[in-house]
Parts: structure tokens; C-alpha cells; sequence
């Protein structure tokens, strides 16, 4: 993600090493989106967005799940969750870009 990152000037990647560090920055940074692995260490994905819910300065971020797991059953999982969207590895660099331009700009935090 981070070279990936660097490609897109217009955009600045802020990291976290788990989900609780995440939280933290999610709710000092206030970003436009945030792009959340399903499986973090300690808290997990799901815990993790349902945390974020909770925080009235981050229940309107739209949050993107980036998962291994591509079943039907683990996207509807995700989408039903309150993901914005569900992105599988590998991932497409393409549409990846394209999708989250798209969600940037319709983003209810600026």
C-alpha cells in the first residue's frame, strides 16, 4: 500500500500497526476513508469497524475491508457488516485506484 501510495500525489497513506493504533489516528486524523485488513492482530476487522461506529467523529467514514478471503459468502459477510466496499487479494491495482478516488470524493469527511 505504501508504494502504491506513493503514485497518488493527490492522496496520503497514514498507517497503523493494529486495529487499537488504527482507532486512535482514525480519531485524530479524521481521514476520508480508511482501508481496513479483515485480519489484524488483536482486534479483528469487524471489531474494529464496529468501533469505529461507536465514535461519533468516525461513524461516517467509509471504510474499505481488504480481505484473502474471496468467498461470496465472506464479501456478503463484510458488505453486511457496514464495509463500504470489499476488496480481495490479490488485488487489482487498477480498479483499486479507481475505487478508492471514487470513494475519496464521495466521502462525507473532508
Amino acid at each position: 500500500m505504501i508504494h502504491l501510495f506513493r503514485t497518488l500525489p493527490d492522496m496520503e497513506l497514514i498507517c497503523a500497526e493494529n486495529a487499537e493504533a488504527g482507532l486512535e489516528l482514525a480519531l485524530s486524523e479524521q481521514p476520508a476513508l480508511i482501508l481496513m485488513d479483515i485480519h489484524l492482530p488483536g482486534m479483528n476487522g469487524y471489531e474494529a469497524l464496529e468501533a469505529l461506529r461507536n465514535h461519533r467523529e468516525t461513524a461516517e467514514i467509509p471504510v474499505i475491508a481488504l480481505s484473502s478471503f474471496a468467498m461470496a459468502d465472506d464479501i456478503e459477510k463484510g458488505l453486511a457488516a457496514g464495509f463500504a466496499e470489499y476488496v480481495t487479494k490479490p488485488i487489482d491495482i487498477k480498479a483499486f485506484i479507481s475505487l478508492i478516488d471514487k470513494m475519496v470524493r464521495r466521502s462525507p469527511v473532508k
